[in-house]
């Protein structure tokens, strides 16, 4: 999962800073809203993100949601608790799946996510 050269905690940041700077509108500027769908809505979100990784680390590798807030260095497991109850299905099959979709995304919206 790490042969990637991408900071998945700044592409994370980024997420929730634009959530918190801008909670009425679309976490990136760059969106315009005719091109907004569901998914986009859905992908803007931290805590989708948090809760697919969480999904996975909970399943498949018997991780309590104390252990995905260490291995997410997210401050508090409630975070993952309430990301798991928003989105209650795993999207992705693997965590290389929910990393590449993300780095994916983060590129497409002009997060730099090189090191």
């Amino acid at each position: 999962m790490t042969n990637q050269n991408c900071d998945l905690q700044a592409a994370l940041e980024k997420l929730h800073e634009e959530d918190w700077l801008h909670p009425g509108q679309s976490a990136f500027q760059d969106m315009t809203s005719i091109q907004e769908i569901k998914t986009d809505k859905k992908y803007r979100q931290k805590s989708y993100w948090v809760a697919q990784f969480s999904h996975l680390l909970s399943n498949q590798y018997q991780q309590s949601n104390r252990a995905c807030a260490r291995i997410l260095n997210q401050a508090n497991h409630q975070y993952i608790t309430r990301a798991a109850a928003r989105y209650p299905e795993s999207d992705f099959a693997t965590l290389t799946e929910v990393q590449e979709s993300l780095v994916a995304y983060a590129q497409q919206q002009g997060v730099k996510t090189d090191g």
